[in-house]
């Protein structure tokens, strides 16, 4: 090498070696700079950092109806009512957008009327749609605007099947705009439905066509949420705009302020927000010196929030282990390292300060019988004996991280009715007390007598994995216990479902139900004669005139005395009839960081962010201290650079370079 080619050798050597330095400190940080670095009080500029497994398919609050869609929804639209973040025993409605509850009015020829009024001064967005950008005041305009889409066949709202059958109007305006659109037509926007009737800007009532008291559930759902019309028009997609999907436009605590796809949804805080504040009271004992200074403190506490689209869980999981994300749930991959045999947090994350939480979900999982199957739907006995037998802590064992509770009842904690407590006398998991049942259901020993073999029964199931597989194994060594013969079908999803819907099984286990909202009649209803498969969902055909004759009173009834009574003969009576094995309640757990505040353990309260609190300087010390890079690299390159540099100059001097 001569001198003319040695200087830039050297030029590019240091540059090489700069970028090493600078590799060695860099991080993974996947969040993009936000938005501000201080509030205008100069405050710092609070950001919540989460993990959204997939873009939503749409933010249109009429349409959306999957997981991540609502997740969103929650924060940037909100109902008339919302969900108590304290009262879950059981769970509790309260205002949200309206100024008090709904007064309920029980009209004289059978129909209902709730009169509903609108808190004042509450404003949609500020956005574009609206003129000068300003977002306008919410008035009852709004809300007969959102009742027609629901019935528009335009928008395809996915919970119009239901709200038509109660509420007035709907079902006529989807039929006339569907009858339009076959000549070419569109919804008439400009003819009322009958659902809503205006009183004044700030006052409404909402028509039914028979009581449906459950009708105010929906009222704490996105899909009643009002939306603007001036949204709706100007996000059309056309002339280089969005379509309004994908650019909501809402009254809730935050607004959409980036979406892009496959990378990130920026959300932040609704400046005018003042549609609720922290709750004044009712939180647990234990809290009230944390909650006591937030009584009555304006909402949101968080300026921005960034959902952050990852799709695979271990890529999550590292990235929250660092500290760049404030929440994390804990799945199947790294449960075991994560939760002990005794269900407490791991050694190294307590004393990294995280926290753990366990909730049990509003849902019940089971195995159903065919109540129309010869073999299955006269013989009680048999049923019962099934289920007696059935061994829920081994199945939790294996496939439940041992974490399930077990089902006792149909109905899960939280919901009206549930009975705490309550010990079901065919849940037992005594095989003694299950083959003295079988005896009694003309199988003693399991051995048909017409055919002098065992019985044999079918069991479908769903399969599509090795862990699936094991399960079907393990719940026909359940039936096959009591002498009895079990043939697995396998299937896939769909098939299970198509079957499920025909009555083509006897047999089915992996079936059950997560509340839409938590009241007895949204699970009790699925044992409702007239529920019936394809238009509703009462797989098991159970049919009993005194339970349909008892849902009918209770799912229109006011909670209290009288129909908590008729809830706990409902229940009664299932767990007689058993029309279904009671498995489990699903536990859900998550994990929040040292400094991320957790207020609310209300399952039902997706839009709960609002109330969500970050130390922004104890992450940003905690993730400094997660994430040091070890020395040793640097010292390395170090020592190479000196060498390198002291052999350059050795050979430029024998050279008289």
């Amino acid at each position: 090498m001569n001198g003319k080619r040695l200087f830039p050798f050297l030029s590019r050597l240091l540059a090489g070696l700069a970028c090493l330095f600078a590799f060695a400190g860099c991080d993974n940080n996947p969040h993009p700079r936000p938005l501000r670095e201080k509030r205008a009080d100069g405050k710092p500029w609070v950001v919540s950092y989460l993990a959204m497994p997939d873009d939503p398919r749409s933010l249109d609050p009429q349409y959306s109806y999957d997981t991540y869609g609502n997740a969103v929804l929650a924060q940037v639209y909100e109902g008339l009512l919302q969900y108590s973040p304290f009262k879950t025993d059981p769970y509790e409605l309260e205002p949200c957008l309206a100024d008090g509850m709904p007064q309920r009015i029980k009209n004289s020829d059978g129909t209902e009327t709730y009169e509903i009024r609108l808190k004042r001064g509450v404003f949609f967005h500020d956005d574009p749609c609206f003129p000068g950008g300003r977002g306008r005041e919410v008035t009852a305009a709004d809300f007969v605007y959102t009742f027609q889409r629901i019935a528009d066949p335009a928008v395809e709202c996915p919970v119009l099947s239901t709200l038509q059958e109660f509420i007035a109007g709907l079902k006529p305006a989807y039929e006339e705009a569907r009858e339009a659109a076959r000549k070419g037509g569109k919804f008439d926007y400009a003819k009322p439905t009958g659902a809503i009737t205006v009183v004044d800007d700030h006052t409404f009532r909402l028509n039914l066509l028979k009581a449906y008291p459950q009708i105010q559930y929906w009222l704490a759902m996105a899909f009643t949420a009002p939306v603007p019309r001036e949204a709706v028009e100007y996000y059309d997609g056309k002339n280089g705009r969005e379509q309004f999907k994908f650019h909501p436009v809402g009254a809730g605590p935050y607004r959409v302020a980036e979406w892009s796809r496959g990378r990130l949804i920026r959300l932040v805080r609704h400046k005018h927000y003042n549609a609720t504040r922290f709750p004044a009271g009712g939180w647990p004992k234990d809290d009230e010196a944390r909650f006591r200074p937030l009584a009555g403190a304006a909402l949101p506490f968080t300026d921005e929030v960034q959902y952050v689209v990852i799709r695979e869980a271990i890529p999550a999981w590292l990235l929250f282990k660092q500290g760049y994300l404030d929440r994390s749930g804990v799945g199947k991959d790294v449960f075991n390292s994560v939760i002990t045999a005794g269900q407490t947090l791991s050694a190294d994350l307590s004393a990294r300060g995280v926290r753990l939480y366990r909730d049990v979900e509003p849902g019940t999982y089971y195995a159903q019988f065919n109540m129309e199957d010869p073999v299955l739907a006269k013989n009680r006995r048999l049923r019962q004996a099934l289920s007696t037998a059935y061994n829920q802590a081994q199945a939790n064992a294996l496939f439940g991280n041992g974490v399930q509770v077990k089902a006792e009842q149909l109905l899960p904690p939280g919901v009206v009715g549930y009975e705490p407590g309550l010990k079901n006398p065919y849940r037992t998991e005594n095989l003694a007390e299950a083959s003295k049942l079988l005896a009694e259901a003309g199988y003693p020993n399991g051995i048909d007598p017409k055919t002098g073999h065992p019985l044999e029964l079918t069991l479908d199931v769903v399969t599509g994995n090795a862990e699936s597989r094991q399960r079907a194994e393990f719940d026909q060594g359940q039936v096959q216990q009591l002498g009895l013969t079990c043939k697995i079908d396998e299937n896939t999803w769909a098939r299970f479902q198509d079957k499920q819907i025909t009555g083509h099984f006897q047999m089915n286990t992996g079936s059950g139900w997560n509340a839409d909202y938590p009241d007895p009649e949204n699970f009790f209803f699925l044992f409702y004669s007239k529920n019936l498969p394809p238009k509703g969902s009462n797989y098991t055909r159970f049919s009993n005139p005194e339970f349909d004759k008892l849902f009918e009173q209770m799912a229109t009834m006011d909670n209290g005395p009288e129909r908590l009574a008729i809830i706990h003969r409902m229940n009664a009576l299932l767990i007689e009839e058993c029309p279904v094995i009671l498995n489990f309640h699903p536990v859900a757990f998550t994990l929040n960081q040292p400094w991320t505040q957790r207020v609310s353990s209300n399952a039902m309260l997706v839009g709960g962010l609002k109330y969500s609190q970050i130390d922004p300087v104890l992450r940003s010390q905690k993730i400094r201290a997660w994430n040091r890079a070890p020395v040793w690299p640097l010292w390395v390159l170090g020592g190479l650079f000196v060498l390198i540099l002291g052999y350059a100059i050795r050979w430029a001097r024998q050279r008289n370079i």
